[in-house]
């Protein structure tokens, strides 16, 4: 059945509509959560009060079409919420690997892997370091593939404001990659003038 029908459905009362929304958003509410929160713990809290505010308040959404939306604006805030009385963390590596990624052991003899790990390392710390507003735009637009029209809606403000921050949001992580990267070239840079004085 087609999610809008299901919507339909638990807009008119009925359970089992609301138990097959839960296991189609599930999967994806709570690595996003993760994604919000930082931690396992947190993100499990995130998305059961996420579902109880969905079955509570199901007659507030207007239109099934908008569910998604309407969805994620209530997981996002339940996760400011839920940041306010803990500092966000950017979620630990497990939650970034895809199924066609490598393997920790294959990583560690493939010089090429270690690099693109480290980068990735080095891209979590920058977003962790991003304002919250500027974080979630990049998260929900990436990584919940939502439009900029939905982010606009879950996050209350203009399509274009979306658009602003997920420029300037690309552009500061950009900018502090390319400085932690300058930054390394000149450790690299004197580490080997100091191993030549050491030859010579």
């Amino acid at each position: 059945m087609k999610e809008t029908e299901l919507v339909k459905r638990l807009m008119a009362g009925d359970r089992e509509a609301f138990d097959a929304l839960y296991e189609l958003y599930k999967d994806q509410a709570f690595r996003t959560s993760w994604f919000l929160s930082g931690n396992r713990a947190d993100a499990e809290d995130i998305v059961q009060d996420t579902f109880v505010k969905v079955y509570v308040n199901i007659g507030q959404l207007k239109q099934a079409e908008g569910f998604k939306s309407w969805f994620y604006r209530i997981l996002t805030r339940t996760a400011w919420k839920q940041s306010d009385r803990r500092k966000l963390e950017f979620p630990d590596e497990e939650i970034l690997i895809h199924a066609d990624a490598v393997s920790e052991a294959s990583e560690e003899g493939n010089p090429e892997q270690i690099f693109k790990k480290e980068e990735r390392d080095k891209i979590r710390a920058i977003v962790n370091g991003l304002d919250e507003k500027y974080r979630t735009t990049l998260i929900l637009y990436y990584y919940s593939e939502c439009s900029t029209k939905a982010i606009a809606s879950i996050m209350g403000c203009l399509e274009g404001t979306v658009k602003s921050r997920l420029f300037s949001a690309r552009r500061k992580v950009k900018t502090e990659l390319m400085r932690e990267l300058k930054k390394e070239g000149a450790v690299y840079e004197q580490e080997g003038r100091r191993s030549n004085q050491g030859i010579f």
